[in-house]
């Protein structure tokens, strides 16, 4: 099974989100991810059968809620599109020390520096966009442990578990 730790957005941040997708599909073609999809990315494990050791590292979080915002113009990875997250150290914090702990369970994640989005669209076909990201504000309060399934094309994400900040 494909697993990742992700960060929900609020309703507010989510309507956000959807605000930048039509906007881009006014200008041009992609892949984008439906509304229950969109998350922030904190450790991608792809294929494992370890789900107690992920479970594990969701215990073991040990984080307070922080501020998280999104807005301006979105970046891009290639034909990748996504919004830009901005958060107190907070975010970086809780990235890392989970990265850690996973690594220190066995889990082989990618080696690449932190950068937090939440991707509006992938395999974007078009000039680049001329849209911003409504800005929108949230407090964290809760980390997903979401299993990832492809089902008649589509990507489907499940919760397995979550972890709540105090």
């Amino acid at each position: 099974m494909r697993l990742f730790l992700a960060i929900p957005p609020s309703p507010a941040v989510r309507a956000s989100l959807e605000a930048a997708q039509e906007a881009l599909r006014r200008q041009g073609r992609g892949t984008f991810p439906p509304p229950e999809n969109l998350h922030l990315t904190l450790a991608f494990l792809g294929e494992t059968e370890a789900l107690s050791g992920a479970k594990a590292a969701l215990a073991a979080i040990r984080a307070r809620p922080f501020s998280l915002a999104v807005g301006g113009p979105p970046g891009h990875f290639d034909d990748v599109w996504w919004a830009g997250v901005t958060a107190d150290r907070a975010l970086e914090d809780l990235a890392l020390s989970l990265q850690a702990d996973l690594r220190r369970r066995g889990f082989l994640l990618e080696d690449r520096p932190f950068r937090p989005h939440i991707t509006l669209v992938r395999r974007w076909r078009g000039e680049a966009p001329q849209v911003t990201v409504p800005r929108a504000r949230m407090v964290v309060r809760r980390v997903s442990l979401l299993r990832s399934d492809q089902r008649d094309g589509r990507r489907i994400y499940t919760e397995l578990a979550h972890r709540d900040l105090r």
